[in-house]
């Protein structure tokens, strides 16, 4: 009986590693599909009863999703210049460990490219507020 048991554990460990993600991934996307039939669904019943749809009225109606707005590069850009300097003093100071400090200047530098192409392209578009 000990064999049987050391025999599924590894198979119900693999099952569940490589399992659990594409299980997670079924269900957020399973949500996302049931509420847009949701949306569509009591949209199509507002239109055959031929009540006109005010974007007030499309918002009340469950499942509707607003759109995204555009990433602010320049808000996301600090804060990685910002998280990155933190993580780099505390990997120099207080650890005393390089490599701590490389990462944080690697996410530092990341937010300085962030930060500079959010700058560039406000002045490339500036009414994309």
């Amino acid at each position: 009986m000990t064999n049987f048991f050391e025999g599924i554990i590894p198979i119900f460990a693999i099952v569940f590693v490589f399992g659990m993600p594409a299980m997670i991934v079924w269900i957020a996307l399973n949500f996302s599909n049931k509420k847009r039939e949701q949306f569509h669904s009591s949209l199509q019943k507002l239109i055959d009863s031929g009540q006109e749809l005010t974007p007030d009225l499309l918002q009340s109606i469950p499942g509707y999703v607003e759109e995204e707005k555009p990433m602010n590069d320049i808000k996301i850009g600090a804060i990685l210049i910002g998280i990155g300097l933190g993580v780099a003093i505390i990997g120099k100071v207080g650890l005393g460990a390089n490599v701590v400090m490389s990462a944080g200047l690697l996410v530092a530098l990341l937010g300085l490219a962030f930060f500079g192409y959010g700058i560039y392209d406000k002045k490339q578009n500036p009414e994309s507020e």
